[in-house]
């Protein structure tokens, strides 16, 4: 298969909290100096817990340091180099917490309905820096690779590298190496960069609500900031990060949340093709 692969407690030092010394917070701009104190104790809770474990109370209280100043930047002034920023510090917090999800087999309810809702606040954020008062229809998105070959569908999947039960927040789109990627409608590129297991990945906003992800891209051939056109090439694909084999991972997105892109996008008159998931 071709595929990618409770109530806040009060505030505390990071030290007090997690057991470790935090790093110099000047070291890195925006939210990368808090994420680097949350990752430096994090890796080693993650790896001290039993499998299927809840979640540590010092790696909850982590958690709320880290929520803390997510929040707290979220209100700050915007210049040329907070959305940058932003974008790059949602991406991280995203994955931190998919991490914790598969980590732990329990997560308090009060952090469970934070994070969420501090992610959704970041993304309104940059929404309204980033885009025009337009409104978008995913029933009009184009596809961004044609012919339309799906391996690997949204959902609940047997992960191809890991070998377990995980969320898959997009669809695969098997596609040659080096073919054009395009916009699926008018947007902002937010972000246009490496992103971890991802590899090489383009975000568009459409609108205050919509948006689009492209990941495992050979090339970016976007910058943030910039406006593009629907149909636009906005990279060629590849299979950098964590993938089997050349593909794009195209992901929907309505105020931070995954929906499944064969819902809403409209398919050719044949339908896709399907490509039978395989070991």
């Amino acid at each position: 298969m071709v595929g990618c692969a409770t109530t806040p407690l009060p505030r505390m030092t990071f030290e007090e909290a997690t057991g470790h010394p935090a790093p110099p917070a000047e070291s890195a701009p925006g939210l990368d100096g808090p994420l680097a104190r949350f990752l430096a104790s994090a890796r080693k809770i993650r790896m001290a817990a039993p499998v299927g474990a809840p979640m540590p109370a010092s790696q909850a209280r982590a958690w709320d340091l880290l929520l803390d100043d997510a929040e707290s930047f979220i209100t700050r002034k915007a210049d040329a180099q907070w959305t940058t920023d932003a974008v790059r510090g949602r991406l991280q917090l995203e994955a931190e917490f998919q991490t914790d999800a598969r980590t732990f087999g329990d997560i308090p309810p009060g952090l469970a309905e934070r994070v969420p809702r501090t992610l959704r606040a970041l993304s309104r954020r940059i929404t309204a820096l980033t885009t025009r008062a337009r409104q978008v229809d995913p029933r009009r998105f184009r596809w961004p690779v044609s012919p339309l070959v799906v391996s690997s569908p949204y959902g609940s999947r047997i992960h191809p590298i890991a070998g377990e039960a995980r969320f898959h927040a997009g669809i695969d789109l098997e596609v040659p190496l080096e073919q054009p990627v395009r916009a699926a409608e008018v947007g902002t590129v937010v972000f246009s960069a490496w992103n971890g297991a991802h590899g090489k990945q383009i975000e568009l906003q459409h609108d205050a609500h919509w948006a689009t992800r492209y990941s495992h891209l050979d090339v970016l051939l976007v910058r943030p900031g910039t406006v593009v056109k629907k149909g636009q090439v906005i990279g060629l694909s590849g299979q950098t990060g964590l993938a089997t084999g050349p593909h794009v991972h195209f992901e929907l997105r309505r105020d931070g949340d995954a929906l499944d892109p064969e819902v809403f996008l409209q398919l050719p008159a044949t339908g896709p093709t399907i490509i039978s998931e395989r070991p």
